[in-house]
């Protein structure tokens, strides 16, 4: 599925990726809205049912190129989370202020 913090006009996505779901931080008209301080919750319960989550910063055409095999990816405007990278994410809710550039930053550190 696809989901999207912002109702900001910006293009559609036309991708898909198996057993993942697709939150972005613009608008597209094929998307669910989302308020944007729910993206924490979103992402946790997509992980929480054994999804994969693609976060978008900006439009793509075309699925960024993604390692699988990882915990998660920090990319250029986009970050790449498996189900195994929940016990991360939680922790750090309990150890940093909650933001969405605060986990990408902590993320690049961790292991």
């Amino acid at each position: 599925m696809i989901f999207s913090f912002s109702n900001s006009i910006e293009k559609e996505i036309n991708f898909e990726i198996n057993q993942t779901d697709i939150f972005c931080f613009f608008h597209s008209e094929n998307a669910i809205l989302l308020p944007e301080n729910f993206w924490l919750q979103a992402i946790t319960s997509s992980l929480k049912m054994k999804k994969n989550v693609l976060i978008l910063e900006s439009h793509f055409t075309h699925i960024p190129l993604l390692d699988t095999t990882r915990r998660w990816q920090v990319g250029a405007e986009f970050l790449w989370l498996a189900p195994r990278s929940l016990s991360v994410l939680l922790e750090a809710h309990n150890a940093i202020p909650v933001t969405y550039e605060a986990i990408k930053k902590l993320l690049i550190t961790s292991k």
